[in-house]
């Protein structure tokens, strides 16, 4: 029987829970430092605190030791604890993380036995919107721009933000945070977060982009040395309402409130929200049989209600991007072992699978 582990009760952990339950007779355990979490059943949990995990009577190695795979959903300062776990006893892993440390670590690593399956990066962005644009990159024999733009919105805003959360906090602010990753004139940089302001139609709703980290994963190493991309302009940005970007950055770069502090401020001070909106607008320019071309994949996703349970939009473009990856996995149709990026996957390979179904345009 396959058996599947997820790390982490929160909404995106619950949202795999609860897609896997009712889609796969799967064994599914959650893991979570609370007591309890709603939803999932006591005989489906397990109570662990990876930050000090010897005061619980479960350990990671013994919630891991007879599992098919595991599925990462905690913060990614965890990341690197499960990992290890997983390498140490050569289990698949999935995780969520926009974060860089995972694959530093994985790059630098001197093993003599080869990687346990593992694929990071998978959701949304990074995730599925990286497949997208290598999908439609395809077959262009010069590619000039990637642009990929995401957005997880309130469908309504009262606040000067124009934003109410929908998604933890936590992440929020670490993707306004640092630098990221670009290609310029076909040249790995790093940016600032927050620059290369602009906006931008969509259904005729005018909406802001900016730089934030963390979206293009893997994709800026998998593309950097194609001779295609020699020339190439290719960048992510997140799409906000109008009027968002300005009171961010006056927070953030003008009055410089500390990382944790501006968490606990959104945390406390902005609700939240059910009634949200995922936005993906993809464009890619180039030439395809000697001709210009630009194609565009543009979706809206909204809430839906699966067997009686209400999934936000983010809930459910997060979960199915990485459980997309999980089928076909399972269906062996990825290798056993090693480091894979999303991105690899065929677009028509994850759309025909149950939970990748939902990105068909």
């Amino acid at each position: 029987m396959t058996k599947i582990i997820i790390f982490g009760g929160g909404s995106i952990g619950n949202a795999v829970y609860h897609l896997l339950k009712d889609r796969t007779a799967y064994s599914i355990t959650v893991a979570d430092i609370r007591g309890s979490v709603t939803g999932i059943p006591s005989e489906d949990y397990a109570q662990i605190d990876t930050r000090h995990p010897g005061t619980n009577s479960w350990t990671i190695d013994k919630l891991i030791k007879d599992k098919t795979l595991v599925i990462n959903a905690l913060p990614y300062t965890e990341n690197m604890i499960i990992y290890n776990a997983c390498l140490k006893a050569n289990i698949p892993y999935f995780d969520f993380s926009e974060d860089s440390e995972l694959n530093d670590f994985i790059h630098n690593i001197d093993l003599e036995k080869p990687l346990p399956f593992t694929m990071p990066h998978c959701g949304l962005a990074p995730g599925m919107s990286t497949v997208i644009a290598n999908d439609l990159a395809h077959d262009y024999t010069k590619v000039d721009e990637v642009k990929i733009r995401v957005g997880a919105l309130s469908q309504n805003a009262t606040n000067k933000l124009k934003y109410h959360l929908s998604w933890s906090a936590d992440g929020l602010i670490n993707e306004y945070c640092g630098n990221c990753k670009v290609i310029r004139d076909g040249q790995l940089n790093e940016v600032p977060t927050l620059t290369d302001y602009e906006t931008l139609l969509i259904d005729g709703t005018e909406y802001e982009a900016f730089n934030t980290s963390g979206g293009l994963g893997s994709f800026v190493d998998t593309v950097i040395n194609d001779p295609r991309y020699s020339e190439a302009n290719v960048n992510y940005k997140t799409i906000r309402r109008v009027g968002h970007h300005d009171y961010i950055d006056f927070l953030m770069n003008d009055l410089k409130i500390p990382k944790k502090d501006l968490i606990n401020i959104i945390k406390h001070g902005v609700s939240s929200t059910k009634q949200d909106c995922v936005i993906i607008f993809i464009t890619v320019s180039g030439i395809v049989n000697s001709n210009h071309t630009e194609r565009i994949y543009k979706k809206i996703f909204y809430p839906e209600k699966l067997n009686g349970r209400l999934f936000t939009a983010i809930e459910l473009t997060t979960a199915s991007g990485l459980l997309t990856m999980v089928e076909l996995f399972l269906q062996n149709k990825l290798s056993d072992y090693g480091y894979h990026k999303q991105e690899e996957v065929k677009l028509s390979e994850a759309v025909s699978t149950k939970f990748g179904s939902l990105y068909t345009m």
